[in-house]
């Protein structure tokens, strides 16, 4: 079909296509881009590194170039930064103020933090505690804490991201120097105060406005982020906790134990079990919600906001509270003959001796707990898909359906050609960030189930443990935490969750044809 006569068939025929084949084709065309995409990354690696390179060499190539070219005031800032700025003109006394602090802050913070922690990062601390007896009060010992791991490997990260903040501000700040000699020698005027927050104020706008989420992102997400890495290469456990005691580098150590000796089998356990929840929990609350918006939607439906009302106060009460109160509805426990109340209806008002182990507690029954899980979560997931999905039925142009009516398409037709293709256009982004965060979703599994029912004892994990949930029960709810197998399993989930994030999301349609849809 040529564009001309695409462009002059109808929308709606353009998906005349049976649903099995429409399937198979976008699962094909899924792995498809994702392989070249995973590809095109790998592929592109050397030619970012020759770049990286060739950035660096220009880099240096200017500094030597501004230096042999600049005055004695540009060569003084290589030394003193914000030299070439207020030494010349009273007006760029506060820019050069600004770049003096950078370097005094950074030289202060070298001296007292950076450079003691960062000598002892290779070692993680030489002498966890220091015990003496008190020379006032004999027999009382004295505990002094000396070096900390944990405090090290933080402050050591910390200053490695100054330092490559101070490295690019002293490189700006020669830049800025040697312009403002050019400026000088030129004899053309320096912006004064009122010209620079003018110019923070307009064109440098944005980098007035983004610097402080900038900085918010590098101390609570980047930094963190780094140091669990870090964290995985070494023995961090109960037996190696700060302060009082050490821990040191164990190389994959930990990575091993992770995914070979303690918890090989368990692992993959998870995962797959990670995997079908988030398929689940996902795709039922985007059909249910969609068709659950459909037939609000309908024109004969009457009090439309009412409906919506209803369910939208499922979203309104926080999860803490409707989580927990459902684990006790479906509660059963015959150990101490405590029934939930959904048991105690079903007796009442149906005549049936109904001690359902919904959960799986006392029969460890995994499966239970498992559709249990997911049918919770459709009841409290599904008003989020309903709202959105709503609002993009009420967009939909009319004339497609009327066009679609007009050429013989049912109703089922319509759906299939019209408003699921527009509902996936424009929901596809949002399906994706759904489908990640349920890999990460933490509230559903520990207030519903806890991760259980357990096997085993100890960090092993439950049989509704999602990655997230195992996690936190390794390392926070748990006598005896194990940080760095827990930091190898925090990183394992990150990698699956950015690959779901970036690499699915750019390979969606909604991305690639962003600009319009046919």
């Amino acid at each position: 079909m040529s564009k001309d006569q695409r462009s002059a068939t109808p929308t709606w025929k353009l998906y005349n296509r049976p649903w099995y084949v429409k399937l198979g084709n976008g699962i094909a065309d899924y792995f498809k881009n994702a392989g070249l995409m995973i590809w095109g990354v790998l592929k592109a690696i050397p030619f970012k590194l020759w770049a990286l390179l060739l950035a660096i060499a220009r880099c240096f190539q200017g500094l030597w170039f501004r230096f042999v070219k600049g005055d004695w005031r540009t060569k003084i800032s290589y030394l003193i930064m914000g030299f070439g700025c207020f030494s010349r003109s009273p007006k760029q006394i506060i820019k050069g103020l600004l770049l003096l602090a950078v370097e005094a802050l950074f030289i202060v913070f070298m001296i007292f933090i950076g450079w003691p922690n960062l000598y002892m990062m290779g070692s993680l601390g030489d002498i966890a505690v220091i015990k003496k007896e008190s020379p006032i009060v004999p027999g009382l010992i004295r505990t002094t804490y000396v070096d900390n791991s944990l405090t090290i490997l933080l402050f050591s990260v910390m200053t490695l991201m100054f330092m490559v903040f101070f490295v690019y501000m002293w490189i700006k700040n020669t830049k800025i120097a040697y312009d403002t000699q050019k400026l000088v020698e030129e004899g053309k005027p320096l912006s004064g105060p009122k010209q620079q927050l003018n110019y923070a104020l307009n064109d440098g706008y944005h980098v007035t406005v983004l610097t402080l989420p900038v900085l918010g992102v590098l101390v609570i997400s980047i930094l963190p982020l780094i140091v669990n890495i870090l964290v995985a290469f070494t023995n961090y456990d109960f037996f190696h906790a700060p302060p009082g005691e050490l821990f040191d580098w164990v190389g994959f150590g930990s990575f091993t134990n992770v995914f070979s000796k303690t918890y090989g089998s368990a692992i993959w356990s998870v995962l797959g079990w990670t995997i079908i929840w988030a398929v689940f929990a996902t795709f039922t609350n985007f059909f249910f919600g969609m068709f659950l918006a459909m037939i609000i939607n309908k024109k004969s439906i009457k009090l439309k906001a009412f409906w919506r009302t209803c369910f939208v106060i499922v979203i309104a009460v926080p999860d803490f509270i409707s989580l927990m109160m459902m684990s006790k509805f479906f509660s059963y426990n015959p150990v101490e003959d405590f029934t939930g109340a959904f048991n105690h209806m079903l007796q009442q008002w149906f005549g049936l001796n109904a001690n359902i182990d919904w959960f799986g507690t006392s029969t460890l029954n995994e499966w239970n707990a498992r559709i249990m899980v997911i049918v919770v979560n459709l009841w409290r997931g599904m008003p989020f898909t309903m709202l959105s999905t709503y609002g993009i039925l009420m967009n939909i142009p009319e004339e497609l359906y009327e066009s679609s009516r007009i050429d013989g398409a049912g109703p089922l037709r319509r759906f299939i050609s019209i408003t699921f293709p527009y509902i996936m256009f424009v929901m596809g982004p949002q399906l994706i960030t759904t489908f990640t965060g349920n890999i990460n979703n933490f509230n559903v599994i520990f207030f519903l189930t806890g991760g259980g029912p357990n096997y085993s004892i100890g960090n092993a994990p439950g049989k509704t443990d999602l990655l997230v949930t195992w996690l936190y029960k390794m390392t926070v709810n748990t006598s005896q935490p194990e940080y760095s197998n827990g930091a190898v399993l925090g990183l394992f989930t990150f990698i699956i969750s950015s690959f779901f994030a970036l690499i699915v999301f750019n390979s969606s349609k909604s991305v690639k044809q962003e600009d319009t849809f046919q």
